[in-house]
């Protein structure tokens, strides 16, 4: 790499949060480490070389020979996207990949996000494994005037009087939405859900509830559960890794929210600059003399602005599009994780709690406590089997993806700035260029103070 690319590098890593080092900091290790490290892949945060917050798997690293399975489909969203009153319908595309397809024709589908919703909710009611980590849904993307004003003021402060459109979200909305998609296609278990097939094969939508609502147990039991997140774990892999799901969570998210942050003031910018360009443009009466020459130069001016504002534009969605996509989609991927590994928590629990209630039993239930332990001995074994090559994939597709990020952010931004100093270069020269008229005798008397 030579000097001015690797100076450009430095430039684009200088607008990441210190909450994104922490967290990419933590995914660090030297070739060395990863060949000593072939041989386990349970070890833990304090091992030689590792980090606190590093990944208690670091064999789990991607490699040319692992990743994870072949999806079933391949899923996209198109730009055509409509809305009726306050229900957004999107277009999606979607190929078979199966050997036994056939001629793998593209099937067009047009659904809403309760749709994808009750998919959602049916992949999770439909497959009991406490162990599998589903792919974390994206919340509901605003569709009335509240939710547009609401989302509006985040983005560009709550002093500011702007509303911006919806089409300006449904770009990131389908990003985000196919991205849930495709992570429930290419699991080992989800993707071959009969639901899933439903959802993308049927030319309409699977029959849905009008709303779909939690009952007042399920809070309870989540607040139940929740009691059992400080229990010391069994497994030291499994505990490792709590651990680190904790810590790298909170960095993670915290990461997330400075970059949205950051996004947000070039947004508040590029309002800005809109503004001044707009107030520059404004000409005075007539064009000839004075006045033609200031109408001139404002205008050319201007144009300077207008382009620094596409700059400034490209960038953002750059940034957010690659970078900012992978800190929010991770910060959601983590809560997931977390709440297999306090479902897994839970049952072993369970299993020590009725292994308990066999020491005390009388002899008359003794069977039945057997019966009950040997049932909650099976449930977490068999959950901690499942979640043990859940926690690998999930660590394999973190990695790649957070690599693939930066790749891609880095190039983004060295591109964003290449064309915008090409484009300002080229403003200069213009306005260098600009001729202004020649005044032979000044009309001003610097003596007159009337």
């Amino acid at each position: 790499m030579s000097t001015t690319a690797a100076c450009h590098v430095l430039q684009a890593f200088e607008g990441i949060p210190a909450g994104a080092w922490k967290m990419m900091e933590s995914d660090k290790l030297s070739a060395e480490e990863l060949e000593a490290d072939k041989s386990s892949s349970t070890e833990g945060p304090d091992s030689p070389g590792l980090s606190p917050s590093s990944s208690p798997i670091p064999a789990m690293l991607p490699s040319e020979d692992s990743g994870p399975p072949v999806p079933r489909y391949s899923i996209n969203f198109t730009d055509n996207v409509s809305k009726d009153g306050d229900v957004i319908q999107y277009t999606i595309n979607v190929r078979k990949l199966d050997e036994d397809a056939g001629d793998n024709n593209i099937i067009t589908l047009v659904r809403e996000y309760e749709d994808i919703q009750f998919l959602d909710h049916q992949l999770v009611a439909h497959n009991r494994q406490a162990g599998i980590i589903f792919p974390s849904l994206p919340t509901k993307p605003a569709s009335d005037p509240a939710g547009a004003e609401s989302r509006s003021k985040k983005q560009l402060g709550s002093s500011n009087r702007s509303i911006l459109g919806d089409s300006s979200q449904w770009g990131r909305d389908c990003k985000v939405l196919e991205k849930y998609l495709e992570m429930v296609a290419a699991h080992p278990v989800l993707g071959r859900s009969s639901h899933l097939a439903s959802f993308l094969e049927s030319a309409s939508p699977p029959p849905r509830p009008a709303k779909m609502k939690k009952g007042w147990m399920a809070g309870v039991r989540d607040k139940w559960d929740s009691r059992n997140a400080t229990a010391k774990d069994c497994d030291e892999m499994f505990a490792k890794e709590r651990d680190w799901a904790l810590s790298y969570g909170t960095h993670i998210r915290d990461a997330s929210e400075k970059f949205s942050a950051v996004a947000n003031a070039r947004l508040r910018l590029i309002q800005q600059l809109g503004h001044l360009a707009g107030a520059l443009s404004i000409t005075v009466a007539g064009n000839e003399g004075a006045n033609g020459v200031y109408n001139k130069l404002t205008n050319g001016f201007s144009g300077c602005i207008e382009t620094i504002k596409t700059g400034v534009e490209g960038e953002v969605q750059a940034a957010e599009g690659t970078l900012g996509g992978y800190l929010e989609l991770y910060s959601r991927c983590l809560e997931a994780e977390n709440a297999m590994l306090l479902r897994r928590t839970c049952l072993m629990v369970d299993w020590e709690n009725a292994s308990k209630a066999v020491e005390k039993a009388r002899p008359n239930r003794e069977e039945a406590a057997k019966a009950a332990c040997e049932a909650a001995e099976a449930e977490f074994q068999a959950c901690t089997q499942v979640a043990k090559g859940e926690v690998k994939l999930f660590h394999q597709r973190r990695l790649q993806e957070l690599r693939q990020s930066l790749i891609f952010y880095v190039e983004g931004q060295i591109k964003c700035s290449r064309e915008g100093q090409t484009s300002l270069a080229g403003c200069l020269a213009k306005m260098k260029e600009f001729p202004l008229p020649q005044v032979k005798e000044s009309m001003f008397d610097p003596n007159d103070n009337e």
